[in-house]
């Protein structure tokens, strides 16, 4: 029995690196994938102490020579891959009207086209293998469109239908399609939560937050479970069938919340 492959970009920091903890505690092979290989290596000298197989590779996922350069050093060292956990992201969450030209393109090619890139590449050798599982990092952004977020909202959205139809796509092929859609979760991507982890009293309430630790260990479970959709926290599900069935209420209630969470109100 060998020991899963599973490669994982933005690996250095966020859900990503918490992720790659989690399951280095299986003693699984791991790729880890990000821009900023100092990072990697700290953490590769930290995962391999557990005693998981690691390999870094430098990646910026907006660009296809760097995309192939790490399934071809993943395929090199361990023959396979068993999953790919596309969680790089960006997010500016400014008001459109806000936003650089230039930082809109960069959203869409790191949060949606990297993640449609990366599955390409992996397909082939998960289909010679009859097995595979693909996971795309979405969001309840994806799910529930926000006010302040709305290129943002954009790419997660396209996360999700591009996850939802290439899992139709492959249907019995043995290569499974997976889409996490976590809430609030603090990481570098998400600066304005870090006065909540920090403790400061000043901090504005986030319901639903939750630690990238719980967020790592319900991706962990999906690895060997594999399902069309999952909704972190769990209990925000019903958030969803709201947004789908009563798109009006939804429209008072998300506009409620992100004032709230602004202190405007």
């Amino acid at each position: 029995m060998h020991k899963p492959v599973i490669i994982i970009t933005g690996a250095s920091s966020g859900i990503g690196a918490a992720t790659a903890r989690r399951l280095a505690q299986e003693q699984v092979c791991l790729t880890l994938a990000a821009r900023r290989e100092n990072r990697l290596q700290t953490l590769a000298k930290e995962l391999e102490a557990s005693g998981s197989e690691v390999l870094v590779v430098p990646t910026d996922v907006t660009k296809t020579a760097d995309i192939q350069r790490m399934l071809k050093a993943t395929l090199e060292r361990w023959g396979r891959v068993d999953v790919l956990l596309n969680n790089a992201g960006i997010s500016f969450d400014e008001p459109l009207v806000n936003l650089e030209p230039d930082n809109i393109r960069a959203e869409v090619a790191v949060n949606l086209l990297a993640v449609i890139e990366c599955s390409q590449a992996v397909l082939p050798v998960m289909l010679r293998q009859k097995a595979g599982h693909i996971i795309n990092i979405a969001s309840l952004e994806g799910l529930i469109a926000t006010p302040g977020s709305s290129v943002y909202c954009a790419t997660k959205f396209g996360v999700f239908g591009f996850s939802d139809a290439l899992r139709r796509q492959l249907h019995g092929s043995g290569v499974h399609v997976s889409a996490v859609c976590p809430g609030y979760t603090p990481s570098e991507i998400t600066p304005r939560l870090k006065p909540i982890v920090d403790g400061s009293p000043d901090a504005v309430h986030h319901p639903g937050l939750m630690p990238v630790s719980y967020v790592a260990g319900q991706i962990a479970k999906l690895v060997h479970q594999p399902r069309r959709m999952l909704v972190l926290p769990r209990s925000w599900s019903g958030l969803v069938t709201l947004a789908i069935l009563f798109p009006g209420l939804a429209d008072r209630f998300v506009s409620s919340f992100k004032a709230k969470r602004a202190g405007t109100i």
